[in-house]
């Protein structure tokens, strides 16, 4: 069976695909910002307390944690919401393959809310160890995991008729390459920015207890994060060769577009690498803000070119409606300054806890 004849029909879209495309970039670099911070910060929260039941660090971390949880979650509906207009098509399908481990998601991410939330409220207060952070981190790597497949399945209709062969909603794609490497991709750069958390934490909140516990935990965040970003890079490098040749072939010459952006992303990594180096945090942190956004606007255009030979959004029909889209601008902008605002908020009770 032909795989464009498992492909259905796209609905029309009420503004032209780049706004919505731009739009999803731009939210799902929040949202996976975020969501490194969550599952990163409870990386250096695990390791760190199996051997310091009573460390300032991981208690501070802690108390923050589930707020950015929250706030990357609810960002999270509007790239989800982005990528559904745009790509529905594929992303339907994917998704009802494996619709037993994609419904799975929302009970994963209760257990690892609870977990975190329940580990904030206990650390610090007994010398037991509490498991609840290991449970809140597998709990996460494993929505992660499930994301890895759906959105790598999303771009395989080649490997949809396998269903016929298991119709229970249980199909994974892990036949795919690219699968663990785009997972572990997104883990390790988790503990990146986990290490950046450690950093910002300390500047801003551990050294009004102790400077000189600060210094040292600013230091040790900043190691973490440019260690794990180097580890990093080497995943990314791997990852792209195992892409699909005529993909690599766009990236490799093939188009003056796509390789400039890979080269423009090469060039932000090379600076984000020199400002955690010079241990310059500000720096590093704009400069993390910048890879972000370049890393998620390869990946878009890496699935641009998957799925262009089955279409993609150039077939997309436009049926304009633009009120309901300004609307959406405008409690986006606003929901953006609220979130900022209670960030700020959390991190400043968290200091004075």
């Amino acid at each position: 069976m032909q795989a464009s004849a498992l492909i259905p029909a796209p609905e029309s879209i009420p503004v032209a695909a780049g706004w919505l495309e731009g739009l999803l970039i731009i939210t799902f670099a929040l949202h996976i910002l975020l969501m490194s911070a969550v599952l990163g910060g409870a990386f250096v929260c695990s390791v760190r307390s199996v051997v310091n039941k009573k460390s300032l660090s991981i208690k501070k971390i802690a108390k923050v944690l589930p707020s950015i949880f929250a706030f990357a979650v609810n960002l999270g509906v509007a790239p989800l919401l982005f990528i559904q207009m745009l790509y529905g098509q594929f992303v339907y399908p994917s998704s009802i393959l494996m619709a037993v481990y994609w419904l799975s998601i929302v009970f994963l991410a209760i257990i690892a809310y609870s977990a975190l939330y329940f580990f904030a409220e206990r650390y610090g207060r007994h010398t037991k160890f509490s498991a609840s952070i290991f449970i809140s981190t597998v709990a996460m790597l494993c929505v992660g995991l499930v994301f890895s497949n759906n959105m790598t399945l999303m771009l395989r209709p080649d490997v949809w008729a396998a269903y016929f062969s298991s119709p229970d909603g249980t199909l994974l794609n892990f036949g795919d390459p690219t699968v663990w490497l785009r997972y572990l991709h997104v883990v390790v750069a988790s503990i990146a920015v986990g290490g950046l958390v450690l950093a910002i934490v300390a500047r801003h909140i551990i050294v009004r207890e102790s400077q000189e516990l600060a210094i040292s935990e600013e230091r040790l965040g900043l190691n973490i994060f440019l260690i794990a970003t180097l580890a990093q890079l080497m995943v990314g490098v791997t990852l792209f060769f195992a892409l699909p040749e005529p993909v690599r072939w766009l990236f490799s010459g093939g188009s003056e577009f796509y390789t400039g952006a890979l080269l423009v992303g090469l060039a932000i990594v090379a600076l984000l690498l020199f400002e955690a180096a010079s241990r310059n945090l500000y720096g590093t942190i704009s400069a993390l803000l910048v890879t972000v956004l370049v890393m998620a606007s390869l990946r878009a255009l890496v699935r641009k070119a998957m799925l262009d030979p089955y279409g993609g959004i150039a077939a997309l029909p436009v049926q304009a409606e633009y009120s309901p889209f300004l609307m959406f601008i405008i409690s986006l902008v606003l929901g953006l300054i609220a979130i900022a605002y209670m960030i700020k908020l959390a991190m400043r009770s968290n200091g004075e806890a």
